[in-house]
């Protein structure tokens, strides 16, 4: 029975093969206006769904054309065209076709040049599109004024926040490199690009997550994802010189220099850069960074802690050619810093007995140097094979001196110790990277090969001394004991790391592709970091065994891994997992002591991609990270030993697994220009490794890592944004909120603590401009923020905050322009914190523009108008509590000029 019905259906199959309708297309072409018929006119049949051509023809004598024989059913496109006459196509569907005949009549075509003197085309060109992951943003929808820079550009683009830093947020994550036309601009700090270009010279901003070179030629998630900006250069601004210069003297010795020169030729670019200033620039890339919670003196940038002085300058290059199968792209910066200042730091520790209140003084004097320079150079031996070649170096040193005074008492005031210290140390450290990778593409589609070599060797060295004098007291404020402790301090380490990773691709079905990887890294480091007790033996000839480190070690790393990946027209998914075996061999060799550790780590990964259509995007994302304890938490240096502070080893570390969950949305109406999307993601970490601490009596630390097992801490943050074009204020208005928070647990003193902590974040923002009559801009913001310690949960970190940031360009008396800006923060007093913090930062400008499109301004500027830039951050962490006041740069003058250069090419079409 079963065999004589699948043979009934397989003769109607066939019959419906043998006997299924036909149909003819038929038509005239013709001209639109003197209604001539157009003989041998071209026509073209393609198939719709995939532009396959189907046949063609040429219209005879009479203009008419005819396709016979064509199904019924399916759907074509037609394509005519005819000398100086504009192409013209046209989309069928035979399920119209009447009696076997679909009849187009007249087909008119329209002269070329009767297209162009006598019909007006109007087209709106989508001011945003989606591509996949790729929000693309066409830059001449967007309003700016004249000289505008790129950052005026992205503060008018709706899902993007660009804060008074320069710092700049997408679809709720911090962007992290801006490219131009793909490429890396000097370094991967946004400003040095969006405050130096021309906003008029950009045709499209693209964001998107910039996966690895390896990730993104194999489709293998390796879990590099940089929140990125491409600007696409426009064609006719890629040919020629522009630049920016500047200069001006203040009050209290201020001063500034800048400037900028970049020579584009097509697809060779060229730039130099040189600033001095001290009035808060580390480049040209960073203005006046006022960074709340920052603490980065000493460090070779300059955070807003102490009064700088800063040197920095820069080369480019980069250039394709060969049809672009080879490129080159390089780059070269120096920094030169030096930052004086004093901080005052109050400080709460809650501990399952009460509380240690800390209130300390430091006066620090800082200087650093560094020498960057990479260049990456890329062949294309064909469209299916490519090697990379990058290198890298870095020669950096960093002076250090400070003095400080401590003051701890218990939670009922009375004295537990003081704690005098003062230091200095002078530290090199160079670092060398090389990678090679080749990537093939072999002969069936979607079968790849790809390999991948890094190298790294660094080595540091550092001289110095540390003085360390403590007086302790007991419950009655008696000094009861006194220790001094003088070291001096020597370092001489070396590195080397080597990883190999090698990607194959394999199509399992059109669909459907099969991913296999296998990477080996081994790392060898050699620590000798020795410390002389000066108080015990003056000259400086006996090592301290208990503040010195000579360590070896050897790490192996082998992972094999496999991932599926599913891609059709809508949806785009992918599942796999790695297994890593990672072996380390540690020897410390004034113990002595040697041991071998072994560790099995697991990595699933899954995503799906989903288009709903070309303006509304999903992506969901898993990752799951089995991270190993490092050597330095098995085998802590003794050399980070003080007076109060001890690192303890333990040999029993065990991993900790982490899941992590991402997804994030958009959707875009083109005609209302309304925007939205939201970004979510959440962190579980079970068994985590943490930081135990013992606090004794007398005030003393020691600490030593530990799994916290049966524990787990989360993290989760969540965005949305959204932003519509109000319709005769021509205003772009949009608002957004977050909320981030988790709970951590720590170890103290034996007790298990839990830290609550979570921060709700609402803000509005608002763009309108009119060329060269005014510009205004307006972000704000505020929250709550709560940070709840178990162990005394009396002594809670909660509190409000907001900050409002305006700006405004007002131009008048057709060459004169003002410009004010404002950052006011508030912060509300906590438990924690006894008072309310307020600031209010008021710069403004005035100047007049001068030469030939407002080249040359002239400017008198005042920072700081109110003389309210107090020096402050907030931290809190676990069971500790820290408010930070210090040195800052604040109210000055200043008189000034900036001149803005260009010089484009004609383009020979």
């Amino acid at each position: 029975m079963t065999r004589t019905y699948l043979g009934f259906v397989l003769l109607l199959f066939l019959c419906a093969q043998a006997y299924g309708q036909k149909t003819e297309i038929t038509g005239i072409v013709v001209d639109s206006s003197a209604n001539v018929r157009l003989t041998n006119a071209s026509v073209v049949l393609l198939q719709a769904k995939d532009s396959f051509i189907v046949a063609d023809t040429r219209a005879d004598k009479d203009g008419r054309f005819r396709f016979p024989n064509i199904s019924d059913t399916a759907a074509y496109v037609l394509f005519f065209s005819y000398p100086r006459y504009a192409d013209y196509s046209h989309r069928v569907s035979m399920r119209e076709a009447k009696n076997n005949l679909f009849d187009m009549n007249r087909l008119s075509l329209i002269l070329k040049e009767k297209l162009l003197q006598e019909v007006i085309v109007k087209s709106q060109v989508s001011a945003i599109k989606l591509k996949g992951d790729t929000t693309e943003y066409t830059a001449d929808s967007f309003k700016v004024q004249p000289n505008a820079t790129v950052e005026d550009l992205l503060k008018q683009l709706p899902g993007l926040q660009v804060d008074q830093y320069g710092n700049i947020t997408a679809q709720g994550q911090k962007v992290k490199k801006v490219l131009v036309d793909g490429e890396e601009f000097f370094s991967d700090d946004p400003t040095l690009v969006t405050r130096n270009l021309r906003a008029d010279m950009i045709d499209k901003v693209q964001v998107y997550d910039k996966k690895s070179d390896a990730a993104a030629f194999t489709g293998i998630e390796d879990g590099v994802k940089d929140k990125t900006i491409n600007l696409k250069i426009k064609e006719d601004k890629n040919h020629g010189i522009f630049g920016k210069a500047e200069a001006g003297g203040g009050t209290d010795q201020h001063y500034n220099a800048q400037g900028m020169l970049n020579a584009f030729k097509g697809k060779r670019k060229m730039a130099v850069y040189g600033t001095t200033s001290n009035i808060g620039r580390t480049g040209l890339g960073s203005a006046d960074k006022e960074k709340i919670g920052s603490d980065e003196e000493g460090n070779g940038t300059y955070s807003g802690k102490g009064l700088p002085k800063v040197t920095s300058g820069g080369l480019h290059y980069d250039k394709k050619w060969s049809e672009d199968k080879n490129s080159i792209n390089g780059n070269y910066k120096f920094n030169i810093t030096n930052v004086e200042g004093d901080d005052n730091t109050i400080s709460q520790n809650n501990l399952p007995t009460g509380l240690i209140l800390s209130n300390a003084d430091n006066h620090f004097e800082n200087s650093s140097s560094s020498h960057k320079v990479n260049a990456k150079y890329i062949h294309k031996f064909d469209t299916t094979s490519t090697v990379t070649i990058y290198t890298d170096g870095t020669i950096n040193n960093n002076k250090n001196k400070n003095n400080g005074m401590t003051r701890n008492l218990r939670g009922d005031s009375s004295l537990l110790y003081n704690n005098q210290t003062s230091g200095y140390s002078d530290y090199d450290f160079n670092t060398y990277n090389l990678n090679v990778s080749w990537e093939k593409k072999l002969k069936k589609y979607g079968r790849t090969i790809s390999f991948y070599l890094n190298n790294n060797f660094s080595n540091d060295a550092s001289r110095g001394e540390s003085s360390s004098q403590s007086e302790f007291y007991n419950d009655q404020g008696v000094r009861d004991s006194a220790v001094l402790l003088h070291l001096q301090r020597k370092m001489n380490d070396d590195w080397r790391t080597l990883s190999f990773n090698a990607n194959y691709t394999e199509p399992l079905s059109q669909k459907l592709s099969l991913i296999v990887n296998y990477k080996l890294n081994n790392d060898e480091s050699r620590d000798d970091k020795r410390s002389y007790n000066l108080v015990q033996d003056p000259s400086g000839a006996t090592l301290d065994r208990d503040f010195s480190t000579l360590m070896r070690s050897t790490i192996w790393g082998n992972q094999a891994g496999a991932a599926l990946n599913y891609a059709s027209k809508k949806l785009i998914a992918k599942i796999g997992n790695n297994v890593k075996l990672v072996k380390m061999n540690i020897e410390d060799q004034l113990d002595p002591l040697n041991f071998e550790k072994q560790f099995w780590n697991w990595n699933p990964q899954a995503s799906i991609h989903y288009k709903f259509s070309t303006y509304k995007n999903l992506n969901i994302s898993y990752n799951g990270n089995t991270t190993n304890p490092e050597r330095t938490q098995l085998l802590p240096f003794a050399f980070n030993n003080g007076q109060l502070s001890t690192y303890l080893p333990n040999l029993e570390l065990k991993n900790s697994f982490s899941n992590n969950l991402t997804a994030y949305y958009n959707t875009v109406k083109i005609v209302s220009q309304t925007y939205a999307g939201g970004y979510a993601n959440y962190n579980r970490t079970s068994n985590p490794i943490i930081n135990s601490i013992l606090v004794d009596s007398s005030g003393a630390y020691t600490y030593q890592f530990v799994n916290m097992n049966g524990y787990t801490n989360q993290n989760y943050t969540a965005s949305l944004y959204y932003s519509k074009k109000i319709q005769g204020w021509d205003l772009q208005a949009g608002a957004y909120g977050s909320i981030n928070g988790g709970k951590t647990f720590s170890r103290i003193n034996d007790a298990v603590n839990k830290l609550n902590y979570t921060t709700y974040t609402l803000g509005l923002e608002f763009f309108k401009t009119k060329i060269k009559q005014y510009s205004f801009y307006l972000t704000g913001n505020g929250g709550y923020t709560v940070n709840t310690s178990s162990l005394q949960p009396e002594s809670d970190n909660n509190y409000f905050f907001y900050n409002l940031t305006p700006s405004a360009d007002i131009y008048f008396l057709k060459k004169f322009q003002l410009h004010t800006d404002l950052n006011y923060l508030w912060q509300q007093k906590s438990r924690a914190f006894s008072d309310n913090f307020s600031r209010t930062i008021w710069n403004a400008w005035i100047g007049r523009n001068f030469l030939k499109n407002d080249q040359l301004t002239i400017k008198i500027s005042c920072n700081d108008i109110l003389n309210e830039n107090n020096g402050y951050s907030r931290t809190a962490s676990n069971t500790f509590f820290s408010e930070n006041r210090y040195t800052t740069i604040r109210r000055f003058f200043m008189v000034g000029a900036t001149w803005s250069f260009t010089k484009f090419n004609n383009i020979k079409q």
